[in-house]
């Protein structure tokens, strides 16, 4: 899977692609299918996007960047709301000539996402929406942790939630990289991005998207899954896919299943 560096903002900003390595300042062939941006949770980069790119690579030309500050996308800081986060991916599709693109979000990247297609509508061909919420239940306890572990007055811990347990069990090499992943983002970024998330709200707006949506969700029973049906019963139309034995990493944890949704809703668009 290439990787490349482009200048958005000011910013070097690091992205996955399939396809041919070019030249540092000549954009790669995007031109075989839909165009796919993929947006990361926060705190992460674009790295565990991998097996979707290079499935979709084949047929499309799917691409998966580090906001700055995250992965090897250059700051030490992140963002501050999910609104300056929509109006980076603006100016990072301008910096790819992207005049519109298929949006697919993970998490704190759904919020992204939708806020993105309020925003830009005209820039959003269609939704993928991945273990994500209008509205985020964040518990202040869970922002002054990570407020101490950017102190240094507490460790970043290793922790295992946001998988399911039959992913813990059998497939722990896949909690691993995660961890590895993550850890590559300085803790002030993952402060301010759980920070951001607390505070967006688009449960009062997002039945006001109108592109075509499929949304990722975790499997029933669980806080993820309520968060998918509320999305998909406020946007008209909306196609939901719940996918078993995941938990919020949905495209690490069930990568085939992901893709084979991803692939069928594309074609599905006019």
């Amino acid at each position: 899977m290439p990787t490349k560096y482009t200048d958005v903002k000011g910013h070097a900003i690091y992205y996955h692609y399939r396809g041919a390595t070019t030249l540092p300042d000549v954009i790669p062939d995007f031109s075989r299918g839909r165009k796919i941006v993929f947006l990361h949770p926060e705190g992460g980069n674009g790295a565990p996007w991998h097996n979707q790119i290079d499935a979709l690579g084949r047929k499309h030309s799917p691409v998966a960047f580090d906001f700055p500050g995250h992965g090897r996308s250059d700051g030490v800081e992140g963002l501050k709301s999910i609104g300056e986060y929509a109006d980076f991916l603006a100016a990072f599709m301008d910096a790819l000539q992207f005049q519109s693109a298929v949006i697919a979000g993970w998490s704190m990247g759904g919020a992204v996402a939708m806020e993105f297609a309020l925003r830009y509508p005209a820039r959003v061909e269609a939704l993928i929406l991945v273990a994500t919420a209008a509205k985020f239940a964040i518990p202040e306890e869970r922002i002054q942790h990570l407020y101490a572990v950017m102190m240094g007055r507490a460790p970043q811990a290793f922790v295992t939630d946001g998988f399911s347990s039959k992913t813990v069990k059998d497939n722990f090499n896949v909690v691993r990289e995660m961890w590895m992943e993550q850890i590559k983002t300085d803790p002030r970024v993952r402060y301010t991005d759980t920070r951001a998330c607390q505070e967006f709200d688009l449960s009062g707006a997002i039945s006001a998207i109108g592109k075509p949506i499929l949304i990722l969700g975790a499997e029933a029973g669980t806080a993820g899954a309520k968060d998918a049906e509320l999305i998909r019963d406020k946007i008209r139309g909306a196609r939901l896919d719940v996918v078993p034995d995941a938990g919020n990493m949905i495209p690490v944890e069930q990568p085939i299943v992901v893709n084979d949704a991803i692939e069928e809703f594309l074609g599905e668009l006019k």
